[in-house]
């Protein structure tokens, strides 16, 4: 005798959403999508502007008589718009979809970077298009990015948003470090802004107009009036006000922060230590370079380890580069930055996967986008403050006990992350 199925609702009396069909880990289509977002990321506001910029230091203060805290505080304006923008465009991100906001905000990103070169000596003017940089920016990075990776895969998740969003960051960062010195030396400061600007519509806009797509079972479309599954997906507003957002931001912060200060000020830092201008460049090219292995290796510990402090062995790879710098050896510090910007590629890479973990995917991009914003505005925080107290000591040495403090408090805080919650 044949039964009828009968379909299960919910307590109000809706049919319960089926899960979604399960994705194939590593389908063609999930892998190209994936190359597609490492390239957007590559030519996003962190490789190109943020890891260039301690090329762009020197050349621009000397130019226009600055301090050494002045320039910096582009950076430290364009992450406070950035953050204060994120969950507007993650808002976006998430009811529109990726395609509709990336795709214009490559242009206008694009656009705000080739404005770098019109720097004239104004502060006002430094501080507008620093403003505009942070939301411009925001609109084609790393919130989009991850919406779009997190569609893909679920298994594997950790390891393929920390490949995208930390080790082709760190990939592309050490090529651009080599391509912008190349391009300051022969065309100037300000026609390397305008190339890198150009690399971006040529390169990232066509890319991610072919090739890049969230995985159709969580389009907008499909999502919106979808319930929530175990109550996995978390409201922003639930997200912001729980104990693991917060930890996993202030550690974090912490980390960016601190390997954002040193690295953009580390030319004349290790000129303090008597390390070359060589040597120099070539811990600068490894701090990248280090990136791609610690953010694989991290990311499938994240998918892999039951308990999340157990991470904090992560979160001390920066501590422990920053100690080995201290030494005179010339050695020690190109393998100390090494080893910071292995910590700080991972850290970066993680937090995406903590976000989703932790809250689900229906508002991943709007609380990733304040989780990003916030993350950011430490990168710009970082070289002002070390460039304040350079001002304020005189020499870099003093301020070692600041940064080793802040290290140190991001691991206790990796250590006290709460476990994820059931799915």
């Amino acid at each position: 005798m044949k039964h009828k199925a009968v379909p299960i609702t919910t307590a109000a009396g809706l049919p319960l959403a089926s899960d979604p069909p399960a994705r194939t880990e590593m389908s063609r289509e999930g892998i190209v999508v994936a190359i597609a977002c490492s390239i957007c990321m590559g030519l996003s506001f962190a490789p190109v502007f943020m890891g260039t910029f301690p090329l762009f230091l020197e050349p621009v203060s000397q130019r226009f008589h600055w301090s050494a805290a002045t320039f910096p505080q582009a950076m430290l304006i364009s992450g406070l718009t950035g953050a204060l923008s994120g969950p507007l465009v993650g808002r976006l991100i998430d009811t529109m979809g990726v395609r509709k906001v990336l795709l214009p905000g490559l242009l206008a990103w694009a656009a705000i970077l080739a404005a770098m070169s019109l720097l004239n000596g104004s502060i006002i003017l430094l501080y507008v298009i620093s403003a505009l940089m942070g939301p411009l920016a925001a609109t084609c990075g790393p919130v989009a990015l991850a919406k779009v990776v997190s569609s893909w895969f679920d298994r594997s998740r950790g390891i393929a948003l920390t490949a995208v969003l930390g080790g082709s960051v760190a990939i592309f960062t050490s090529l651009m470090l080599v391509l912008t010195r190349v391009l300051i030396l022969d065309i100037g400061w300000q026609g390397a802004y305008l190339a890198l600007a150009g690399l971006i519509v040529a390169i990232a806009l066509p890319v991610s107009y072919f090739f890049l797509k969230e995985a159709p079972q969580s389009s907008p479309s499909v999502m919106m009036g979808k319930p929530d599954i175990a109550g996995m997906d978390l409201k922003p507003m639930t997200a912001f006000t729980s104990r693991a957002f917060w930890t996993v931001i202030l550690a974090s912060t912490l980390v960016c922060a601190s390997c954002s200060g040193l690295s953009s000020h580390f030319v004349p830092w290790a000129g303090e230590r008597g390390v070359s201008s060589a040597t120099a460049t070539f811990a600068l090219t490894l701090y990248s370079l280090a990136g791609p292995f610690s953010s694989l290796l991290a990311g499938g510990a994240a998918d892999r380890l039951p308990r999340p402090g157990m991470l904090a062995i992560v979160f001390a790879l920066p501590l422990l580069g920053f100690l080995a710098m201290m030494t005179s050896q010339e050695w020690a510090v190109v393998i100390g930055l090494a080893l910071m910007g292995s910590g700080f590629a991972a850290v970066a890479g993680l937090l995406p996967f903590f976000t989703s973990r932790y809250f689900g995917l229906a508002n991943a991009s709007t609380i990733f986008g304040v989780a990003v914003g916030l993350t950011t505005l430490s990168l710009g925080v970082g070289p002002v403050v070390l460039g304040i107290l350079r001002d304020k000591w005189g020499a870099y040495t003093p301020a070692s006990p600041v940064l080793a403090g802040a290290l140190s408090l991001a691991i206790i805080l990796a250590l006290t992350l709460p476990r994820y919650p059931r799915r």
